[in-house]
C-alpha cells in the first residue's frame, strides 16, 4: 500500500481504491495510463506519465505507458527526430 506512484511503478500489479472500491486494476503500465481516471480521483501517475500526458494535451502524440525515466527520454527523443 502506498501512495507514491513512482514506487507502485515498480509493483507487478497495482490496484488503485476510490471511496472504497476498486477504480482499476492491472499492470503498472495499464493503470497509469488510465491518467484522466487517475485525475478524476484527486490521485496523479508518475512523473514521466505525467510529463508525457501533459505534452499529449498540448499536441504532441505520446504513449502514456513509460514509466521509467530512460523510456520515457527515448520516447521524447524519437518524437522530436520526426
Amino acid at each position: 500500500i502506498t501512495h507514491h506512484m513512482d514506487d507502485a511503478a515498480r509493483c507487478k500489479r497495482v490496484v488503485v481504491l476510490h471511496k472504497g472500491k476498486v477504480a482499476t486494476d492491472g499492470s503498472p503500465k495499464q493503470v497509469f495510463a488510465q491518467t484522466e481516471l487517475l485525475h478524476s480521483i484527486g490521485l496523479a501517475a508518475p512523473e514521466t506519465v505525467e510529463l508525457c500526458y501533459a505534452l499529449s494535451q498540448n499536441g504532441f502524440s505520446l504513449p502514456l505507458d513509460k514509466l521509467s525515466i530512460e523510456e520515457c527520454a527515448q520516447t521524447l527523443l524519437k518524437s522530436v527526430k520526426v
